[in-house]
């Protein structure tokens, strides 16, 4: 190792030339996405942004000690019964033929019947009148249109397995294929799920009515790829119903088409800006995103600000359940509600260090009224996890299928998505729900 001495008897092209090869050396050890091939996200001093929340419990994975397991129970009503009784005695060989015996034990096996399609063929009889010598033909029932066609039942199981499981056509047309000895083209996929969102267009309306009768909602937006291009998909959502929408546009126009400028409840979001624009009586921003921007900053800037500020949210939503029980004074829950105010008024005009946390800043000032609303009823949510678990649907979609052929089929899946989301927020029976819509007869509670 050379010593102070020994450098400042050097040239300066000789120092310059140590340097260099200091940080060529440097550079070889610390390889990131800079110096080399390798992506950004490899980058393991870089502060991330929109890291997850999700902490350690310090628990092993799998069930936890004094859980309560559960045994798959027996079936009061065996759609079969199988007896098996001895034939002779095991000690003296007497046959046992006649005499009753008792149950001493029962063990049940679950089955599913051979899959096989179920036919059922219709006949129209001519018949000549006795007596004018007349010729009469009995009527085939509406929904038996044609020489040969699939069921609503079946139709159903279609809609299900492409929507809920996201199967590609193919896919879904060879499955059937193996299962049940029918064939199916992708057309007549195509066809099945267009006549079930047909049918569902009406009950789509109804969902966003339902949907926006409610004194919350939800709403979020993500990419989907159609035509090889990117569109979004919308949703709108809370407990009662899910609302999804496609368009090419991720703008505040999307927003005028689809749910439009009469809504007058609390509209909770992530801060963009055609959900901030939104006509709404309130709106309530998403803490989890808040706090994912407040923990970039602390990784960013080493920001003392973004700390005290993620304390205080993380009380205050604590605070909600608290002030809203039954017994609390609604004085006091005033009080507490101005006092969060009040120093949140006051971290955002304190003066503070570092680009990202001065950005973050001047965003909570912007949108102050907005982070602390929930806390104003017992219902409202503040978060928007709903919507971004309905949103992911989208994504779960286009890694297994891929991206939409067509607008049409974009817009159509829309449609059906909101039923089957809908019907699971009511407590219904999906796929009897599917079966229900296919044949026409499909009611929403409130639509």
């Amino acid at each position: 190792m050379l010593r102070r001495e020994q450098l400042q008897l050097l040239s300066k092209d000789e120092l310059i030339e140590i340097i260099l090869t200091l940080e060529s050396r440097i550079a070889a050890l610390e390889k990131n996405s800079s110096n080399s091939s390798k992506p950004p996200s490899s980058d393991f001093h870089m502060p991330k942004r929109n890291q997850s929340l999700r902490t350690s419990s310090g628990r092993k994975s799998g069930g936890q000690h004094g859980h309560a397991g559960i045994t798959r129970e027996q079936t009061v009503s065996p759609d079969e019964v199988i007896t098996c009784r001895p034939e002779v005695c095991h000690s003296c060989k007497r046959s046992l033929h006649g005499i009753t015996g008792l149950v001493w034990e029962k063990r049940q096996v679950a089955d599913i019947p051979p899959m096989q399609m179920f036919v059922k063929e219709y006949r129209s009889e001519s018949i000549s009148c006795p007596d004018c010598k007349a010729r009469s033909i009995g009527i085939f029932p509406d929904q038996v249109s044609s020489t040969f066609q699939l069921g609503t039942h079946f139709q159903s199981l279609v809609v299900y397995l492409s929507v809920v499981h996201h199967l590609p056509f193919e896919r879904l047309a060879r499955l059937v294929n193996d299962l049940w000895h029918c064939p199916v083209s992708q057309g007549t996929i195509d066809t099945i799920l267009s006549k079930a969102a047909d049918s569902g267009k009406p009950l789509h309306e109804s969902i966003r009515s339902l949907v926006k009768r409610e004194s919350w909602v939800g709403g979020d937006e993500t990419g989907v790829r159609v035509e090889k291009k990117t569109w979004w998909q919308w949703v709108w959502q809370n407990t009662r119903g899910s609302f999804y929408a496609v368009d090419e546009s991720r703008g505040y126009a999307v927003v005028e088409r689809y749910f439009g400028e009469d809504y007058t409840g609390t509209l909770v979001h992530d801060c963009w800006s055609a959900q901030n624009n939104t006509v709404a009586n309130f709106h309530q921003l998403c803490h989890a995103h808040l706090l994912r921007d407040l923990n970039f900053c602390l990784e960013a800037d080493k920001s003392q600000w973004a700390y005290t500020v993620k304390t205080l949210l993380q009380s205050s939503e604590r605070a909600q359940t608290h002030i809203w029980q039954d017994t609390f004074d609604p004085v006091l829950r005033v009080r507490v509600i101005a006092r969060y105010n009040e120093a949140l008024l006051a971290l955002i005009n304190e003066p503070v260090a570092g680009r990202e946390t001065k950005r973050l800043q001047k965003r909570f000032r912007k949108h102050r009224e907005k982070i602390f609303h929930f806390l104003t009823s017992p219902n409202i949510p503040f978060h928007n996890n709903g919507s971004e678990q309905a949103i992911r649907n989208a994504k779960v979609k286009q890694k297994i299928s891929g991206s939409f052929r067509s607008a049409q089929g974009a817009r159509r899946h829309a449609i059906l998505l909101s039923i089957i989301e809908t019907c699971k927020k009511q407590g219904m029976d999906v796929f009897l729900s599917l079966q229900l819509l296919c044949e026409g007869k499909l009611s929403l509670q409130g639509g």
